[in-house]
């Protein structure tokens, strides 16, 4: 069923927070499309070229680059400048040789330039792990994606990262939430680090289980659920 009536549109004040755009200029902004990713931790694309990256002057030109395929998110190509983006996508502009990932930090997204190697790998965290029909596993994804594998390929755990090649969506190896792991913190007061995992705190009763991180000398602990592993010389800017 089409969304006619829907707004499409929302005021400049009332954007999110991640989004970092200017509080002040034109009343209204486009609104992200519901997606993968929270409302309150996406931009609409058209936004983030316009008033983020500064690769369009104005919408109708971010609307012009996105139809003529200029705009890929996660290796595809995307015409609705309304479309999502939020942690970890991959957003290329070929027609630049841009290529960034959008990180989150101290609540908001950051876009960070890297290489289109870089872009053509999604880090995507595993949040939850169900057997399916005919004995299969599940991957839940932290941006809303599944993987289906069979049951001998498991070798998986929540709070894992697989990287997966894009835009053709085949596993290219994973990264254990484990000791000795480099892990960069998404949420919390220390947001936008990265750390190396010493220790798992298991907490008794309702409370959140943690971990310790080594943070080039300065120990962090934080909930496991604000880490995500991530290889070494992961840029962070």
């Amino acid at each position: 069923m089409a969304g006619h009536g829907k707004s499409r549109h929302m005021k400049r004040l009332a954007a999110p927070r991640a989004a970092k755009i200017p509080r002040k200029g034109i009343k209204w902004v486009k609104k992200p499309l519901a997606g993968a990713h929270r409302k309150s931790e996406s931009i609409a694309i058209g936004v983030l070229l316009r008033d983020v990256l500064h690769v369009a002057e104005d919408m109708p030109s971010a609307k012009k680059l996105a139809n003529a395929g200029g705009i890929l998110v996660d290796g595809k190509a995307v015409r609705d400048t309304a479309t999502p983006v939020g942690f970890m996508d991959a957003v290329s502009i070929p027609g630049s040789g841009k290529h960034y990932r959008i990180l989150l930090a101290q609540g908001t997204l950051k876009p960070v330039e890297v290489t289109a190697q870089e872009a053509g790998v999604k880090l995507c965290k595993i949040t939850d792990k169900k057997t399916v029909k005919k004995g299969r596993i599940q991957l839940c994804l932290h941006d809303g994606r599944s993987y289906l594998i069979e049951k001998e390929e498991d070798v998986f755990h929540a709070g894992d990262t697989i990287k997966l090649r894009v835009p053709g969506q085949k596993i290219d190896g994973f990264l254990r939430l484990e000791k000795g792991a480099t892990c960069y913190i998404s949420h919390g007061k220390h947001s936008g680090e990265t750390g190396v995992l010493q220790e798992m705190l298991e907490r008794e009763g309702s409370r959140a289980n943690e971990v310790a991180l080594d943070a080039a000398g300065k120990k962090i602990i934080t909930l496991k659920n604000y880490v995500f592993v991530v290889e070494k010389g992961f840029k962070t800017k």
